[in-house]
């Protein structure tokens, strides 16, 4: 669903996976001396488990470390520590060759075995749902659950100038995972459940290292062996709310904020200080898995109707959501026959006995507050239902798989396949056991994608899960601030921001 550059036949070196590294140098380089700063809800301690932080979070692993291979701004994979990969054996084998010219924060050179002895780390310590593709290789579920060595009985092998990794079955989606934050290099990994004690200990193999922390910042200073070009200094501030995040932000103190409040977009945006980009994040609506209270022809009538709630919704809100119009990853959309012939179909309700109210849930906050609000004033206008919606927890959101108080559900979640706010894992939930039974078989990026567009055309059809819109990530911007960008996993990309 993602456009990919390092397609490979099966004996073929990447030639155009150099291409990223050839440069062009007409002048000496310009020190920059600026200091970069934005704004967190708080300033984290523990990154032994990458893929459990959120995206801000991430981004100060992205900015410490590099991984074999990068997603930029495009979503195409890039070269970072590697400089190629050969694909063989019909997918089954992956031989990155690794580039000589890469060095940790200390100045040793990285090599293959360190990048070896991080994936066995990693094995271990990160939480499982974050690494399928890794689990995939031949002989590591064994290795994480006790048995066997890495060096012996786990695919991954080193030489000098390479790195291989051997799966069990193939995986299409194996280098696209890659690029995840989880995996970006890290030495001694157990260490970094206590950064705040241990980031003097460590060597980094990215742009930054950490240089200092307290309970309310944490300051990084680009490496030695970095571009001089980029920021020397970034700062990681950690701000109550959106609000405070704001005031500061406009006086100054803070360069970007990720997501400010959603009554501060238009006014940013006239002023040419907002910078608004597609994210993963989507909304869908799920009924009741449990009740079997509203036949088809209801189902089709309610997302319809809440559909052209949101239609009006996104007229108020552009820079914040865009409508899915039927399709369950953004991407799709561009597949308009099969995007049409949906609405058509959900348009197309006929007869039902209409209750006089529904029950609706989704999880607390002030967005989806809003949200519920919008729909239940929608349709006390232009329906003969009265919404009736409740917020709940997210422990609760995640047992009411077996409730049956509700009809209808408003679930957000990534439209990929990986980490526990991915798609696959949010609506996994709210289906019916048989598809449960099929999803529990699947572990890796790659299988989770086949098994999901296998079914999607029946999830939709039966109106068992449906999308509804897709966020955005708008960004309050500072004017000095040039190239600022996420990366393909909606990480903040280091190595192009400039501050004049």
């Amino acid at each position: 669903m993602k456009k990919i550059i390092l397609l490979a036949a099966s004996t073929a070196l990447l030639i155009g996976f150099l291409l990223g590294f050839i440069e062009v140098v007409n002048q000496e380089p310009t020190e920059n001396k600026k200091i970069f700063t934005y704004s967190v809800s708080s300033v984290p301690t523990d990154f032994k488990s990458v893929g459990d932080l959120d995206k801000r979070m991430q981004d100060i692993v992205c900015a410490t470390s590099r991984g074999l291979v990068e997603l930029n701004s495009s979503k195409n994979i890039v070269p970072s520590l590697s400089e190629s990969v050969e694909v063989r054996d019909d997918g089954l084998e992956y031989d990155f060759k690794i580039r000589s010219d890469i060095y940790w924060s200390d100045g040793s050179k990285i090599t293959p075995k360190d990048i070896a002895t991080f994936f066995r780390e990693i094995l271990t310590e990160e939480n499982g749902e974050n690494i399928g593709a890794l689990l995939n290789v031949y002989g590591a579920k064994g290795f994480r659950d006790g048995y066997g060595s890495f060096s012996e009985n786990v695919g991954i092998s080193y030489g000098e100038e390479n790195i291989i990794f051997r799966l069990n079955s193939k995986d299409d989606n194996f280098i696209e995972e890659l690029t995840m934050p989880q995996y970006r290099l890290r030495k001694n990994v157990i260490l970094w459940n206590n950064i705040k004690q241990n980031y003097d200990k460590l060597v980094y193999s990215g742009y930054y290292g950490i240089s200092e922390i307290s309970i309310d910042e944490l300051t990084l200073k680009r490496n030695n062996n970095t571009n001089i070009e980029l920021v020397e200094t970034i700062k990681v501030a950690s701000d109550e709310s959106e609000e405070v995040a704001m005031a500061a932000f406009e006086i100054g103190g803070r360069d970007i904020v990720i997501n400010p409040p959603k009554s501060q977009l238009s006014r940013l945006n006239e002023e040419n200080r907002l910078m608004t980009l597609e994210s993963d994040k989507a909304m869908y609506l799920t009924f009741n898995p449990n009740s079997d209270s509203i036949p088809i022809e209801g189902k089709k009538n309610i997302y319809s109707s809440i559909n052209k709630a949101m239609e009006e919704y996104q007229l108020e809100n552009n820079m914040f959501i865009e409508l899915a119009e039927g399709s369950y990853f953004r991407n799709d959309k561009e597949d308009l026959l099969k995007l049409q012939s949906r609405k058509v179909m959900s348009n197309e309700s006929g007869e039902w006995s209409k209750p006089k109210e529904l029950f609706l849930v989704a999880q607390e906050g002030t967005e989806n507050k809003e949200i519920c609000e919008y729909i239940s004033n929608w349709f006390e206008k232009n329906t003969d239902i009265y919404i009736n919606y409740k917020l709940i927890t997210n422990e609760e959101m995640n047992s009411i798989k077996d409730s049956n108080y509700y009809d209808i559900a408003l679930i957000q979640g990534d439209s990929n396949f990986s980490g526990d706010d991915s798609i696959y894992n949010t609506v996994v939930k709210f289906l019916p056991g048989k598809y449960k039974d099929q999803f529990s078989t699947v572990k890796t990026e790659g299988e989770k994608e086949a098994l999901f567009t296998k079914l999607e055309d029946e999830l939709f059809n039966t109106y068992q899960v449906l999308p509804i819109i897709f966020y955005n990530n708008n960004i309050a911007l500072n004017s000095k601030i040039k190239n600022m960008i996420l990366d393909g996993n909606g990480n903040i990309d280091y190595s192009k921001i400039e501050k004049s």
